[in-house]
This record gives C-alpha cells, sequence and structure tokens, in this order.
C-alpha cells in the first residue's frame, strides 16, 4: 500500500502542476501559434531548425544513421539536402537571407572542428579561417551575402578566438585583432554587428558598425553580457550573466532606452532572435529547456504555453524570427518520440484548448443518505475523451465540500469504465464534489468541456 500512495502523490502533484501551468498563459496575450512539423531528410529521425526568412523558408540540420545533414526548408520544394564541402561533408546551415544565400558551418566530424560556410544556389563555398587558425564558424549573414563569425587565430603561439567579417570584397577580416576573445554573432543589412568580445571585466557584448565598436554593458549586478542577434534597426538581444554564472538574465538592447532586462530565472537564459517589431525569442534554461518569445504587450513567454498543448510537442528552442513573426525553433513531440525542426505560424485565434487525446468530465453524480447518526456520500465522476470513450487509469483529483465549509481533496483512479469514484461522510447538510484536476500520460485536461461539480443534500 505504501508503493501505492507514493505513485497516487506523485500523480496527484503533477495534476496541481499541470493545472499551474493552465492559468499562468497572460491575460494580455494576444498572439498564439500553430506549430509545423518540418519533418527530417529521408532515413533520418531528428532535426533542428537554426534560421528563417522574410519567405518563412528554414535551415538546419537533420540526423540518423548517417551523420549530420544540413537541410534547407520551403514551402515549394519541402526540405531538400544542403550539402557539406568535399573534405568536410556534415553540413550546420545557421542562418538565412531573403535571397536564399546561408551561412553555417562544415566540418568532418570527430576533433575537427569545421570551417565557415556560405551557400549560394544550394552551392557550399568554404569561407576558410583568419591567419594560421585551424577552424572558424558561420554565424550570420545579410541581405548584400556578408558574412559575420568566429574563427581560430595563433597569437604568440596561443589559440584565441576571434571575430570576422567576410565580404566578397575583402575576404575574410579580423573585426577584434586587437582581443583575446571576440565572436560576432549576427549583421543585418545596415552592416551593424552583434556580438561579444573581452572587455575590462569579463565579456561585454558589442554592436559594431563602420569600424566602431559600442559596448552594449551589463545588466545590474550581472559580470558579462553576450549578443546574439540583431535587427534591421540595430536592436541587439542577447543575455548577462553573473561572474559565478548561477544566474543569467535575458537583455534587449535599444537605442534611447539601452540594456533592457527582459526576465530569466537562473543560470541558462538565450535570446538568439530578434525581429524589427523588437520580438525577442529564445530559450529558458538547458537540460529541461523551453523555447520563450518576448513582446512588448505580452512580456516573457513561454512558447508552450500558447500552442495546442495536446498535440505533444514540448519546444525547446527558438533560434529565429523573421518580420512577419514566424519562429524557427525545434521541439519533441510525445506521440511520435522525435525531436523535428518546427516553423511557428503566429495567429490571433486561441488554440483550442484540447484537440486530441482529451480527459473530459462527462458527468459528477453524488448521492448520500443517513444512517446510524452519520451522513455517507458517495460521489461519481465519469471520464471520456473527445471521441466520447472511456478513459481508463486517469486521475482525478475532486475537491469536497462539506456542510460546515470544511474542504477535503481527495484522487482517484478511472476503472475500466472511466469512473472514477470518491467518498466523505460527516454531519446532515449539503456536500459538494469538484472535479478540480485529471491526469494521464500523453492526454490533456479539457475543463471547458467538462462537468466540474455536483452537489447533493443529505436531510
Amino acid at each position: 500500500m505504501a508503493k501505492l500512495s507514493t505513485v497516487r502523490c506523485g500523480a496527484r502533484a503533477l495534476a496541481v502542476s499541470m493545472l499551474a501551468l493552465a492559468v499562468m498563459v497572460p491575460a494580455t496575450a494576444a498572439t498564439y501559434y500553430v506549430v509545423t512539423d518540418l519533418g527530417a531528410l529521408p532515413g533520418d529521425s531528428s532535426s533542428v531548425a537554426t534560421g528563417i526568412n522574410a519567405s518563412g523558408s528554414v535551415v538546419g540540420w537533420s540526423s540518423g544513421p548517417g551523420g549530420y545533414r544540413g537541410f534547407v526548408f520551403t514551402d515549394a520544394g519541402g526540405m531538400t539536402v544542403l550539402p557539406g564541402l568535399p573534405d568536410r561533408p556534415r553540413a550546420f546551415p545557421r542562418k538565412i537571407n531573403d535571397a536564399g544565400d546561408i551561412v553555417g558551418t562544415a566540418d568532418a566530424g570527430g576533433v575537427d572542428l569545421g570551417h565557415a560556410v556560405r551557400w549560394r544556389g544550394g552551392v557550399p563555398q568554404d569561407l576558410g579561417t583568419l591567419p594560421a587558425g585551424p577552424h572558424s564558424a558561420g554565424w550570420g549573414i545579410n541581405s548584400a551575402g556578408d558574412v559575420v563569425g568566429e574563427s581560430s587565430i595563433q597569437v604568440n603561439g596561443i589559440n584565441r578566438v576571434h571575430a570576422f567579417l567576410y565580404t566578397d570584397a575583402l575576404g575574410l577580416v579580423d573585426l577584434t585583432p586587437t582581443s583575446d576573445t571576440g565572436v560576432a554573432h549576427a549583421i543585418n543589412d545596415a552592416g551593424q554587428i552583434a556580438g561579444y568580445k573581452t572587455a575590462a571585466s569579463g565579456y561585454h557584448a558589442f554592436r559594431w558598425s563602420g569600424g566602431v565598436f559600442q559596448d552594449l554593458g551589463v545588466l545590474p549586478g550581472m559580470a558579462h553580457s553576450f549578443g546574439y542577434a540583431i535587427e534591421p534597426g540595430g536592436s541587439v538581444a542577447g543575455n548577462s550573466t553573473s561572474a559565478s554564472g548561477n544566474a543569467q538574465r535575458l537583455f534587449r538592447f535599444t537605442d534611447g532606452a539601452g540594456l533592457q532586462d527582459l526576465g530569466g530565472v537562473g543560470e541558462h537564459n538565450t535570446a538568439w532572435g530578434i525581429n524589427a517589431a523588437g520580438t525577442v525569442v529564445g530559450a529558458l534554461g538547458q537540460s529541461a529547456a523551453r523555447a520563450f518569445v518576448y513582446t512588448d504587450g505580452a512580456g516573457l513567454q513561454n512558447l508552450n504555453e500558447i500552442i495546442d498543448r495536446s498535440r505533444g510537442w514540448v519546444l525547446q528552442v527558438a533560434n529565429d524570427i523573421n518580420a512577419a513573426g514566424q519562429i524557427a525553433a525545434y521541439g519533441f513531440n510525445n506521440f511520435t518520440q522525435t525531436t523535428h525542426a518546427v516553423r511557428l505560424e503566429p495567429t490571433n485565434k486561441r488554440p483550442p484548448e484540447c484537440s486530441t487525446h482529451c480527459l473530459r468530465s462527462k458527468a459528477v453524480a453524488l448521492t448520500g443518505q443517513w444512517g446510524n447518526h452519520v451522513a455517507t456520500v458517495d460521489g461519481r465522476v465519469t471520464v471520456k475523451d473527445e471521441f466520447n470513450n472511456p478513459v481508463p487509469l486517469a486521475l482525478v483529483v475532486a475537491q469536497w465540500t462539506r456542510p460546515d465549509g470544511a474542504i477535503e481533496t481527495h484522487d482517484a483512479w478511472t476503472n475500466n469504465k472511466g469512473l472514477a469514484r470518491f467518498a466523505t461522510s460527516g454531519s446532515k447538510g449539503t456536500y459538494a464534489l469538484e472535479v478540480t484536476g485529471m491526469v494521464k500520460s500523453l492526454y490533456t485536461f479539457n475543463p471547458k468541456r467538462s462537468v466540474l461539480s455536483g452537489s447533493v443534500s443529505v436531510p
């Protein structure tokens, strides 16, 4: 019995946490998202989306028994392979511009960290490295095809990482020749670059324009900052970290307002994308990462709370967002047990509370009687799915209200007929039973389509 009690308590706690999630969506939220599964390349089992352009084309990589392969997804052609370099066949595309040019990295696997690559018309171009550097990585690209990223470099026999800018006219140029470390992550069409480099103390996010660095500083109480994304007007998104590394906050930098704290709890909060409206996307957490979106109207939101959660998606990281508000992300699907690249489509229509694998209370029936100077009351909750089929082995959490106003919380499992039974006893008067939660693996509680309460009087 002790083992069963432990299971019941754990499931009941899960029911309470699920209910808490249901009420965390801000009342002011006006934008929701429809999840489009982009799948994986033929023969592969998983995929990750990293970048999106104005037309909704998405890039990323796919993996399976044959290893890693880059892809580009378009509405017209679906998901197609992006080849790596002849000597570095593994491709990791990261961003795509509106002309379809793509930037990323290709490597040979093993100890090879790869070279920065630009794809034009699907053909990869090795961008090389800074002098004496064994590896490089491409992170951002603008409409002119200019690329930014990082490259290793030898300084007095010591390996350093420096930020670079690649243009067709000049090739690879070191942006941070006097810094110990520098990384350029994003570039807009005005040629402004966002990244980070060593400062007097720690790392500081920067915005580079026309050869001039602007130090974006750090959030109050923090020691470091990192710039990861830039939008057409020059606003930068990133994060700021404490000296110990146990606290990290999201930020957005805008001219005039400066560095704005967007929130985030714990050690790992990263802003990976920003669009012209100032909407920021990224990930909260690490081992249990959850994709987020930040808007001025609704604040910081877990994207999993503004989609149809009954479809099984757990969105883990949002990597990019375009001007139309489409988001490139990836997540794990509980039904297919796969991690796939997804594209999130914004909508002003609230998603259904539940559209598949629903838990609905179809009836709450109470009976009571008086005998031997005590009232005995029996409650029955009938649980069915969206097709009106009984759902067995669902945990139902319900709350008794007794005649004296006292509250009792009970839980019970449904039988093969979808029936959960609750019992209580006491004095004469009115007894009410209210369903407060239901839990079953891969199912979603659907309170708006449920009968949640019933009452009976024992004279």
